[in-house]
């Protein structure tokens, strides 16, 4: 799958980072496991009507006119796709709906009401690209089953492949047995009004979790948005580059397990245990907010990314405010380093770091005094110095 070239040039630059750092090895357990359907199509009425996707370049070399475009009224039979193009569906089913191709496909939701008793609402199986469209003005909305007999199809929709989600319609997504969203390579949310409420995870990637856009809401007992791969080095990174990001977590808000980028965007943690969480955090652009009772914004160390770590502000507009107790806003087990940006934070430990700590060229406010170096006087964070700041010695 071919990322944005802007996406592309970040990962690069964190490609760099990451090479120098140590790794641990690990065993990939998280491999979806193989899955028969028995659902059958509901009905095929052919169609000319391709409503044309673009992903700012993911699947921009898909020509999906070359494709065929069906048209499918569901029922409670479900549907089982096996072969490429486009699919459009409306109406409402208690079956699942399955894709098995080795060709690109694509579904646009038109006004549909998935509610399965099986398992995954939307489970891809096996596609060369998944692109779910959300038609222009449509409703949708998608529920999985609490129970299933393959655990390992953990989302209310699942994707074993790549899996873009687009249009300018709306989806709702209910996950009573795990996680909201899942892609086990690369999942981009690139336009739509995204819902998620999931008793796990809201939206989880592997190797990437890529968010250019699109209005995303999510509401997770677990972690809510999160790039997973914790076993192969380079992947496990998560990207936000432009849309709106709310997030309401019962653990951590925003996790990759190896490398973090927001470069725009607005992102909104209403709650949180750990706001923004990966091994290295860059942030460059965006509005963000970040409510947490633990840390802020944290840099540590994941099961492959062992050594590098690091923090790196340089731009954007950041809101921080922590909960009371032994936090810290900002808190890097490696090295912090601020150049630019915007950065408002209302916390008993402002900035705790293990590393070097360096501020410059920023507007800084901690509890409502200007900042203007980060000191060394406090150790394992608390209130003191300037602005309550913390200082070598996080946790």
């Amino acid at each position: 799958m071919r990322l944005p070239a802007t996406i592309t040039a970040s990962l690069l630059a964190g490609a760099l980072v990451l090479a120098g750092c140590s790794t641990t090895d690990a065993t990939d357990t998280t491999a979806a496991a193989d899955t028969t359907t028995t659902v059958t199509e509901a009905s095929d009425t052919a169609s000319t009507d391709t409503t044309a996707t673009t992903t700012d370049g993911v699947v921009d070399d898909v020509d999906w006119d070359a494709l065929d475009t069906t048209e499918v009224t569901l029922t409670d039979e479900g549907l089982t796709i096996t072969e490429a193009g486009t699919y459009v569906l409306s109406g409402s089913t208690t079956g699942q709906v399955v894709v098995d191709s080795d060709g690109p496909v694509r579904l646009v939701l038109d006004g549909v009401e998935i509610a399965s008793t099986e398992g995954a609402a939307i489970q891809v199986d096996a596609a060369e690209i998944a692109v779910i469209e959300l038609a222009d003005g449509s409703t949708n909305t998608v529920t999985d089953a609490a129970t299933r007999s393959d655990e390992e199809i953990d989302g209310a929709i699942y994707s074993a492949d790549n899996l873009v989600i687009t249009g300018t319609g709306s989806l709702t997504v209910n996950a009573t047995f795990a996680d909201g969203i899942v892609g086990k390579d690369d999942l981009t949310i690139d336009s739509g009004t995204v819902t998620v409420t999931s008793v796990d995870d809201g939206i989880r990637g592997k190797d990437t979790l890529i968010v250019s856009g699109g209005d995303i809401t999510v509401d997770a007992a677990g972690d809510g948005l999160k790039a997973s791969n914790d076993s192969d080095l380079g992947e496990g990174v998560l990207a936000i580059t432009d849309g709106t990001v709310t997030v309401t977590s019962g653990d951590d808000a925003i996790k990759a397990e190896q490398q973090l980028v927001i470069s725009g965007g607005t992102v909104d943690v209403v709650e949180s245990v750990e706001g923004i969480e990966a091994p290295v955090v860059s942030i460059s652009g965006g509005d963000i907010s970040v409510n947490a009772s633990d840390d802020g914004v944290n840099a540590a160390a994941s099961a492959i990314v062992t050594d590098g770590i690091g923090i790196t502000i340089s731009g954007g507009t950041l809101a921080i405010t922590m909960g009371s107790g032994d936090t810290d806003a900002v808190d890097s087990n490696g090295d912090l380093t601020i150049t630019g940006g915007t950065i408002d934070i209302s916390a008993q430990s402002a900035f705790d770091y293990d590393g070097t700590g360096t501020l410059s060229g920023a507007d800084v406010t901690v509890n409502g005094e200007a900042v203007t170096e980060l000191t060394g006087s406090m150790m394992g964070g608390g209130a003191g110095g300037p602005g309550g700041t913390g200082g070598p010695g996080s946790r």
